[in-house]
């Protein structure tokens, strides 16, 4: 009589995506809650203004410049102050910023100050160019046409 073994010997596999699916899990656990506790151990102060500092900085991208372009090719900066034929645009423009950003901007502040150039639909392309060209003397940077 022949005996048959009792056990099969099956081969075992190891899955290891529900094993990364895992992992994953609780890295995204830990990292919340280290985060939470991070907000918690925080506390909130207000203080006092510095006594070093006398002139108010303002962000050169507050300042608001727009140059408006009619069909006959006359501009007006800011809607109202028309520039003569004679007149460059840069000075204009330069006083503006001066007026508006309380103080002589620097080169970087030029820079990061953007020209909102508007022209007329009858407007030939030749103005805006001219414009844009002649604002770019005063070192302004970005320039946008609506």
């Amino acid at each position: 009589m022949r005996f048959r073994a009792s056990r099969e010997i099956k081969h075992t596999k190891i899955e290891i995506i529900p094993m990364i699916d895992t992992m994953f899990f609780l890295l995204v656990f830990f990292i919340l809650a280290s985060l939470n506790i991070i907000d918690l151990r925080g506390i909130n102060i207000e203080l006092p203004p510095s006594a070093m500092r006398k002139t108010p900085v303002r962000d050169p991208r507050d300042v608001k410049l727009e140059v408006d372009i009619d069909a006959n090719g006359n501009k007006y900066v800011n809607n109202g102050k028309k520039i003569a034929a004679g007149e460059s645009i840069s000075k204009v423009l330069l006083a503006e910023v001066v007026k508006q950003f309380g103080r002589q901007p620097s080169v970087q502040d030029l820079a990061a100050m953007t020209v909102i150039v508007a022209p007329d639909e009858t407007t030939f392309h030749e103005h805006v160019i001219s414009a844009i060209d002649d604002s770019r003397t005063v070192k302004i940077g970005k320039f946008a046409v609506r």
